[in-house]
């Protein structure tokens, strides 16, 4: 009978040390990397208007960040890129390049990443203390 071979966990630390010399985005969570898919030209039109729009709105009070800053989620371990965070206030960092306090986290929605995002994602950020609001865009329709 054959045995399916299982990849080897990877610590945090092994995961971060890939993570910053690869070339594409990957989330991390339980000893698991997973690659993120890139976005689409709407997706990523969506993104940007929704990162300027909160940076105008929010840019003498709070600190806006793209889908290039990291956030862990501490108490699942999760390690993922939202499409945009915003802390208001202090910001708290895991070794400098990943943010540990969002005050907001959006996503913007597509076929393949809705149900995660709705789902087990939003599980996850739920964990997060200092999370106050959770924003989901949609890409083909005016609806958040």
């Amino acid at each position: 009978m054959a045995v399916a071979k299982t990849a080897p966990r990877l610590s945090e630390a092994e995961y971060l040390e890939i993570e910053r010399q690869a070339e594409f985005k990957s989330e991390f969570y339980d000893g698991e990397m997973f690659a993120m898919a890139g976005g689409s030209p709407q997706h990523s039109l969506v993104s940007v208007n929704t990162v300027a729009e909160l940076r105008d709105k929010l840019k003498s009070r709070c600190v806006v960040f793209n889908a290039g800053l990291r956030v862990k989620v501490e108490a699942t371990g999760l390690l993922t890129y939202p499409d945009a965070s915003v802390v208001c206030g202090p910001q708290r960092f895991f070794e400098e390049d990943t943010l540990l306090n969002p005050g907001l986290i959006v996503e913007v929605l597509s076929d393949s990443t809705e149900a995660y995002d709705r789902g087990k994602k939003f599980e996850h950020y739920r964990q997060i203390a200092s999370l106050r609001e959770y924003l989901l865009v949609s890409q083909t329709e005016p609806r958040i």
